[in-house]
């Protein structure tokens, strides 16, 4: 009935206040938000103000506990060092970032707990100057850290999987009659090239330090005091450059070569790596942004669990997330002159 009445849909902010160790009781809890990946809730409770996600694991992986622990630590580690994050709630009780609370009657869910900061989201555009070089200076204080992960089995290693099923993908799409089906298949040929770029650069293992992982606009919250990295849970080892130059492209949103410049200055001008940037580099995080693409459509055939509101939200994506690929494809393999600083 608590939770009821906050509006939270089942999450009860007493369990999660005291799952944290948190003095209530609680004014006001509100769903605010989320993403594939979680929900989010604005909690208030005896002056203080937290975000409180609840957790999901949408990729269905066996260790995702373990891999979100190694998160954390370096969650931690990036804070320490001086990048400007929501500051983490700890479990009192195991110390980790993870509590396991009750939705209503139903199986404990994994939550998690940060102190709210207040400011505007960046809208999913192209950065100004400003946000460009701290997402360079970001980067090049984490990469700078040199945190090797301890156990590297709980992250993926660089593959071509759903490259590799695209045609069945693409002939799937058609039998359903998804108004998007032409344009999987227009992007057939630039996945084949991303592909390409992948196997030819292969795995580094030994050039790998842990990340952030998915800096974008969508995790920077611009406050009074600048801009601040949300959302740190799919940290992972990464190839430095290779994240540089997929951040860079991001945040100028693939046509703004000035910002995504201003990126790379930034980065080089912390003590980043100042090595060539090579199509190659931009390989394996458009095989993610492939995956990403590969999931909705998945999602929307019916091939993967999704609720409606998910099957909704991925038929709504894979249109503009299609037509871009060919763009970003004919940019990657010009990146060399691009990014030239």
């Amino acid at each position: 009935m608590i939770a009821a009445a906050f509006g939270c849909d089942g999450l009860d902010p007493a369990v999660v206040l005291a799952a944290f160790g948190l003095d209530g009781p609680a004014t006001s809890m509100t769903a605010v938000g989320g993403a594939w990946s979680n929900r989010v809730f604005r909690l208030e409770a005896n002056g203080g103000v937290f975000a409180v996600k609840q957790m999901r694991n949408p990729w269905r992986i066996p260790r995702w506990e373990k891999w979100l622990a190694e998160a954390w630590a370096f969650e931690l580690c990036g804070i320490e060092a001086g990048i400007a994050a929501p500051q983490p709630v700890a479990n009192p009780v195991t110390g980790g970032c993870l509590a396991w609370v009750r939705l209503g009657g139903t199986q404990p869910v994994p939550v998690r707990v940060h102190r709210w900061v207040s400011g505007i989201p960046l809208g999913a555009g192209v950065v100004d100057l400003q946000i460009a070089r701290w997402a360079g200076q970001a980067l090049a204080t984490m990469h700078g850290l040199q945190v090797r992960p301890l156990d590297r089995s709980l992250f993926p290693l660089p593959n071509t999987d759903n490259a590799d099923r695209w045609p069945e993908l693409t002939k799937a799409a058609y039998r359903s009659g998804a108004d998007w089906a032409g344009l999987m298949a227009a992007a057939g040929p630039s996945v084949s090239v991303i592909a390409e770029l992948v196997k030819s650069d292969g795995h580094r293992p030994g050039e790998e330090v842990m990340s952030h992982g998915d800096v974008d606009q969508k995790n920077i919250v611009a406050t009074r005091r600048g801009p601040v990295l949300c959302d740190w849970d799919v940290a992972h080892p990464v190839v430095p450059r290779r994240e540089l130059a997929d951040v860079a492209m991001s945040m100028g949103c693939w046509r703004d070569i000035g910002v995504a410049r201003e990126v790379v200055r930034a980065y080089r001008a912390h003590g980043g790596d100042d090595a060539q940037i090579a199509p190659t580099d931009l390989g394996q995080p458009m095989m993610s942004g492939v995956d990403w693409i590969a999931m909705n459509a998945d999602r929307a055939l019916g091939q993967w669990p999704a609720s409606a509101a998910e099957v909704a939200q991925a038929r709504s994506l894979l249109p503009g997330l299609l037509a871009a690929l060919p763009g970003e494809v004919a940019s990657a393999l010009r990146i060399t002159a691009l990014l030239r600083i």
